[in-house]
C-alpha cells in the first residue's frame, strides 16, 4: 500500500465553503405548491409562482436562523452500560428572522391575521385593523433562497417549507435607532400533498461547477475524450492513455468501453490505453451509457507513423 499524508486524506476544498451573502424569505397562502425546479436547463434562476411574496429586508445581525429540535427515547437494559435501543419521538424544525419592512405580508405575519380584505382609505390613505381577539393559526407556504458567489456564477441555497405557521412573536420595540419590526419564529409542519415538512436544495451555475468537487452524483448528458487527437510512432510501439470526462469535467473510470476502427494501425485496451501497431490512422471511439439513458460517444483520432 502506497503511503499518504493527512492533507491528502483530508481532501479539504475551500471552494465548498458556502456563505449566503444575500437571502430572501417568500410566503404564500397555504397550500401553494413550490416549483418543481428553481432553475432552468442553463442553471438560471426562474421566477417564483406569483402567490409567493417577499417579506423584503431582513435584519442583518440576526439573519435567518434554522433550528432543528430532535427528541429521542433511549431504552436501557440490565447489564448494559449503553442504551440498547433509541427511537426519535419528535423532530421539529423552526425558522427565525426579523422582517424589517412594513408591508401587507409582514403585517399579516406579525399580527396573526388575514388582512386581504382590509382596505386603506382611498382619500386619506389611513389604514386600520384590529388584532384578532381569538386568533387562529394561519398557515403559509414558505420558500427561503440564499445566494453565494456573484451574478456570473451564483450559488443558490434554498429551503422549501410547504406548511409553516408563526409560533413565537418577539414583540415590537420602538426606538429611534431601530425599524418598526419584531423577530418571528415559524414552525414547519408536514404538508400531505408535498409529503415533507422541510426540503433542501442547491442550484445555479456556480453550484453546477461544484458538483464534482462536492462528490454529489448527477446525470451524465455528454462525454469527452482527452486528447481528441494523438500522434504515435509504431517502432518502438508508442502508447497514449485516453481519459474520458463527462459534461462537468468528472472523470469516468467505470462503464466506459473503447473500440479502435482499424486495429491493424492501433489497438486500445479496456482502460483506454492506445498502442501503436503500424503506420496509418484510426479512430478510437469511447462509449458510455448512463443509467436509464442512451449511449454517449466521443472519439480520438490516432495517427501512427
Amino acid at each position: 500500500m502506497t503511503a499518504t499524508t493527512l492533507t491528502a486524506l483530508k481532501a479539504a476544498k475551500t471552494s465548498l465553503l458556502l456563505k449566503p451573502l444575500d437571502a430572501a424569505v417568500f410566503l404564500a397562502p397555504w397550500p401553494t405548491a413550490a416549483p418543481t425546479a428553481f432553475t432552468d436547463t442553463s442553471s438560471a434562476l426562474q421566477p417564483l409562482p406569483v402567490a409567493f411574496q417577499s417579506v423584503g429586508f431582513i435584519d442583518k445581525k440576526t439573519g435567518i436562523a434554522f433550528a432543528r429540535n430532535i427528541t429521542d427515547d433511549p431504552i436501557e437494559s440490565y447489564g448494559e452500560l449503553e442504551p440498547t435501543r433509541d427511537d426519535v419521538t419528535s423532530d421539529i424544525t423552526t425558522i427565525e428572522f426579523e422582517p424589517q419592512e412594513t408591508r401587507l405580508a409582514t403585517l399579516q405575519l406579525t399580527n396573526n391575521a388575514n388582512l386581504a380584505a382590509v382596505l386603506a382609505n382611498g382619500a386619506s390613505g389611513e389604514y386600520f385593523f384590529a388584532q384578532p381577539l381569538y386568533p387562529q393559526i394561519q398557515y403559509y407556504s414558505c420558500i427561503i433562497i440564499g445566494k453565494d458567489g456573484n451574478d456570473a456564477a451564483p450559488i443558490y441555497v434554498y429551503k422549501v417549507m410547504p406548511k409553516v405557521a408563526v409560533t413565537k412573536y418577539g414583540g415590537e420595540q420602538w426606538t429611534p435607532t431601530t425599524t418598526l419590526s419584531q423577530k418571528l419564529t415559524l414552525t414547519a409542519f408536514k404538508d400531505d400533498a408535498a409529503g415533507y415538512a422541510v426540503g433542501h436544495g442547491f442550484a445555479g451555475t456556480g453550484w453546477k461547477n461544484l458538483l464534482v468537487a462536492a462528490g454529489i452524483p448527477y446525470t451524465v448528458t455528454g462525454i469527452n475524450v482527452t486528447p481528441a487527437t494523438a500522434s504515435l510512432v509504431h517502432s518502438p510501439a508508442g502508447t497514449q492513455q485516453l481519459v474520458v470526462t463527462d459534461q462537468l469535467g468528472g472523470t469516468l473510470t467505470t462503464g466506459v468501453t473503447y473500440v479502435s476502427s482499424v486495429t491493424a494501425t492501433a489497438t486500445v485496451s479496456g482502460s483506454g490505453l492506445v498502442t501503436a501497431v503500424a503506420a496509418g490512422s484510426t479512430v478510437v471511439t469511447a462509449s458510455f451509457t448512463p443509467a436509464g439513458g442512451s449511449p454517449l460517444t466521443a472519439t480520438c483520432t490516432v495517427t501512427v507513423t
